[in-house]
């Protein structure tokens, strides 16, 4: 007879959980505090970009005539463009990874596909790989089961 759970078995791990900004090779979601949007991206090293330009972005801008000449521009990043137009936050910490994908046209396919799937997305483009239209109708019945 064995027990069903030994102590090694709840003590010992001995590999530290990666966090989403060292994972890369991935597809990810990052969602926002205020709205349902979502952004969706490839190669989690490009998380920390986002990060960064839509701190700088949000902190620079103080008075009412920065915010509407800040509306007009077009930033770097997608995710900096939500925040600067409607004034939203970004949640980081909620942002989390959908696919794993060694093979970069695979993951580029794979993002194009999350990206359509989405209700409301921030993203710019349909992602780097032009998925035919022909899909839709297959990825809105799947979202819906």
């Amino acid at each position: 007879m064995k027990p069903f759970k030994t102590l090694r078995q709840i003590l010992v791990h001995p590999k530290d959980k990666r966090s989403i900004e060292d994972t890369g090779e991935c597809v990810y979601k990052i969602p926002c505090q205020n709205c349902e949007s979502v952004f969706i991206g490839e190669t989690g090293k490009r998380l920390q970009e986002h990060r960064k330009d839509t701190e700088i972005a949000s902190s620079s801008i103080h008075t009412r005539a920065e915010r509407k000449v800040s509306v007009t521009e077009v930033n770097k990043s997608a995710i900096t463009d939500h925040v600067v137009s409607d004034s939203h936050v970004i949640k980081w910490t909620r942002a989390e990874i959908m696919n794993r994908e060694g093979y970069c046209m695979t993951r580029q396919v794979k993002e194009s596909i999350w990206i359509r799937k989405q209700k409301s997305c921030m993203n710019r483009d349909v992602g780097a790989y032009d998925l035919a239209h022909v899909y839709d109708q297959l990825l809105v019945t799947r979202l819906c089961v």
